[in-house]
């Protein structure tokens, strides 16, 4: 018995000592080139919905220190919406002579966002400092207040470790747990729970994949389920980041 307690006391001992332990930072450098899709489904129940993909370019125009530069533009749209028992789709590979008229009045609100620059103020633990569009308008303006990303903790992680962060938006209050579930092959595995509070109340859950070298977000994928003012809403979305 004795000796069936020390094995497995040594086996406990050994598994502890093991364990990896990485810092998660990105890792990027002057000139790389990121290329982020997304998806994300706004569902309604009878009031509708929204499908939307997005591409975008993100370059790294500097890199002082720990500080970096970054120019992000949108390649490209392709948004069906159903509002009011009305249908609407836009897809911005398309011409104008081949869009409805619905497309072409929601090519008039989308061409001025695919044409303007979102320049960002960001450290290497992925927290955003600064950031504005140019030329400016509101829909760009609205659509970089939104956005929101992982901010890596100060300190190396391991299988277990979990942190959190909170932001505001929109009079609603989303507190986000991170926690790591596996480290493998040069990637970290996190899985994502949490909370919405405020105007709206809920849950999110989900899961992102980091590389460890670049401390790019490889994909990530969340699902939100609101009620806000008696209405239902899940809110899907899902990201892949690429190094082009």
């Amino acid at each position: 018995m004795k000796k069936l307690l020390f094995l497995f006391v040594l086996v406990t001992t050994i598994n502890a000592t093991s364990q990896e332990y990485v810092l998660l930072r990105a890792n990027y450098k002057k000139g790389d080139v990121l290329e982020v899709k997304m998806e994300q489904s706004q569902n309604m129940g009878a009031k509708g919905g929204v499908d939307m993909k997005m591409s975008m370019d993100m370059i790294v125009t500097s890199k002082d220190g720990d500080m970096l530069t970054t120019e992000s533009k949108i390649k490209s749209i392709n948004m069906n919406m159903l509002q009011g028992g009305m249908a609407m789709s836009y897809d911005s590979s398309m011409k104008v002579e081949d869009l409805d008229e619905m497309g072409k009045m929601m090519k008039q609100q989308f061409d001025p966002m695919m044409k303007s620059t979102i320049i960002a103020k960001v450290n290497n633990r992925g927290e955003i400092l600064e950031t504005k569009v140019e030329p400016s308008n509101p829909a760009m303006d609205q659509l970089t207040a939104q956005a929101k990303g992982i901010i890596y903790p100060n300190e190396e992680v391991s299988v277990g470790t979990s942190w959190s962060d909170v932001t505001s938006q929109q009079g609603m209050s989303v507190t986000s747990i991170y926690t790591v579930s596996k480290i493998e092959n040069g990637k970290v595995y996190i899985n994502i729970t949490g909370a919405v509070t405020g105007m709206g109340e809920g849950d999110i859950k989900g899961d992102l994949v980091v590389d460890i070298e670049t401390g790019i977000q490889d994909s990530a994928s969340s699902e939100m389920a609101i009620n806000a003012g008696g209405m239902d809403m899940k809110i899907s979305t899902k990201t892949t980041t690429s190094k082009i």
